[in-house]
């Protein structure tokens, strides 16, 4: 079969003087189960598992985003502060989310991601609502620090913990349904803050207030409904509700799911990952990872420049806080859209690179539109800013996909959502700055830096699906792909397999 080398050195130690034959699935795939019994079981798994991380992302996104609704309000008078001093703490929660990225991945392969994710959701819940109670700068800044330690993490585990449960070919649309929760978070927070908002200064407690404590509260129900239902691990589907009385999954259901995971990827494993510092220094220094890293720092520059400041904007417009919130809401619906519509077009196409050029190119012609939308009508300007709003992060999440989808062994996978996740928080780090109080009220410079940051996310896109391109030709020329060696299997004779499949990248 012309087995080469192995991603895996690991492989050759863990082999006992039996030795296993390598199978390569690609020649040999000893799938026994139909078609239709793997497309009732994924279904399934569907409405289970995205649901409930879904719905946890919503949270985070909520309690992340929802000081663009406190900035219509009266926060800013309230604590004495202004649009700089509001920027330095946006950064400050991305510095926080940055700092423990990868130590909370770690720390959830040890633990397990029902614990350590629930108790992270709680966490961030109680900060999120303890917020109601800042009353000068330095306490924002605590808080928002706070809040960023505690949700730093999250959105990497719970990626690593999808790709555990669906095969490469499955992974970006899942991905951009999981990342819904952030979007929706996005659109129904704005319609959700100007509910609160429009309640006023109730008994003595400021509209920003009410809005901390009240998506504080749900976002720590949400945490106690994510660690009740949330299946534990591929081939454990008892969630704890069911004291280990019931599963989600049959017996039949749970062994499809889990050899139809190896299968596509051998190198996956349903056991907690062991990552030491090598794991983590060989990934960082990976070259094609750090270039999906740039073009996710470079693509949410713009995103959270134009999320936190949208509704400001489009109140600038002329609008009431309450009406400016729900009309920001309008770009991430049509995002959310898009999103999805673009995950399902790479699944399909297994092709990631050209789904990322088309929101790329969207964002040009938004920023480009929303930098001359000074000379024209409040309506058009609207929708200008709205159509800036509408590939919110949808670059990201796609990219996030296509680097999952080319880690090559399940130890860099992890580590490198951790680092993705960081680059993104490192791009709001950057677009909290962007919108200046000196460059009001027509923000040129903002705009500007936008348009030539769409730009530059267009030529990184490109180059990178280039460079996969040209490295599958030399594979091809070569005739020596690597092996990608995964888990020792058994046959239904009783013959000891390794699972193995030739590597092939995704542009």
């Amino acid at each position: 079969m012309g087995l080469r080398k192995s991603f895996d050195p690991a492989v050759e130690a863990h082999r006992s003087d039996e030795e296993a034959a390598p199978v390569n699935v690609d020649e040999s795939t000893v799938a026994d189960w139909t078609e239709a019994e793997e497309r009732a079981v994924k279904r399934k798994l569907d409405f289970i598992l995205l649901p409930v991380l879904g719905l946890a992302f919503f949270a985070l996104q909520m309690d992340r985003g929802n000081i663009s609704n406190a900035l219509t309000s009266t926060i800013t008078q309230d604590l004495g502060v202004d649009t700089n001093q509001i920027n330095v703490g946006n950064s400050l929660l991305s510095a926080g989310i940055v700092l423990l990225e990868i130590p909370s991945n770690i720390l959830l392969q040890r633990i397990g991601p029902r614990r350590w994710l629930s108790g992270q959701i709680v966490a961030w819940g109680l900060v999120a609502t303890f917020q109601n109670f800042i009353t000068n700068y330095g306490s924002y800044l605590a808080t928002r620090l706070l809040l960023g330690l505690c949700e730093a993490g999250f959105i990497p585990g719970a990626l690593y913990t999808m790709s555990t449960w669906y095969k490469k070919s499955e992974t970006s649309l899942r991905i951009s349904i999981f990342f819904l929760g952030n979007l929706l978070a996005a659109a129904t927070t704005s319609l959700i803050g100007a509910g609160i908002l429009s309640m006023g200064d109730r008994h003595g407690v400021a509209g920003w207030r009410w809005l901390f404590i009240v998506e504080g509260a749900i976002t720590i129900g949400i945490g106690i409904l994510f660690i009740l239902f949330l299946p534990p691990s591929v081939g454990n589907g008892s969630p704890l509700i069911s004291f280990g009385k019931w599963s989600y999954f049959n017996r039949r259901e749970s062994y499809i799911l889990v050899r139809r995971v190896l299968l596509d990827d051998p190198a996956k494993t349903t056991n907690h990952l062991r990552i030491s510092g090598s794991d983590v220094l060989t990934t960082v220094k990976n070259p094609r990872i750090l270039l999906h890293i740039i073009i996710t720092i470079t693509s949410t520059i713009p995103v959270n420049a134009i999320n936190t400041y949208g509704p400001s904007v489009i109140k600038s417009l002329g609008y009431d806080t309450v009406r400016a919130n729900a009309m920001a809401s309008v770009g991430a619906f049509i995002a959310a859209v898009v999103t999805v519509l673009l995950g399902w077009v790479c699944d399909t196409t297994k092709r990631r690179a050209p789904a990322l050029l088309v929101g790329a190119v969207w964002s040009l012609i938004a920023f480009a539109c929303v930098r001359e939308a000074w000379k024209w009508s409040a309506a058009r300007k609207y929708a200008a800013v709205v159509f800036s709003m509408a590939m919110n992060s949808t670059i990201h999440i796609l990219n996030v996909g296509w680097l999952s989808v080319n880690c090559q062994r399940p130890q860099e996978r992890s580590v490198a959502m951790a680092m993705i996740i960081m680059g993104a928080n490192s791009g709001g780090i950057a677009g909290s700055q962007v919108f200046r109080t000196q460059d009001a009220p027509l923000y040129t410079n903002a705009f500007t830096a936008c348009l030539a940051l769409s730009a530059a996310v267009a030529v990184l896109i490109i180059g990178q699906s280039a460079w996969y391109f040209v490295s599958n030709t030399k594979l091809d020329k070569q005739g020596d792909a690597p092996i990608v060696a995964g888990k020792i299997d058994e046959t239904p004779d009783g013959q000891r397999v390794e699972l193995v499949r030739k590597w092939r990248w995704t542009w």
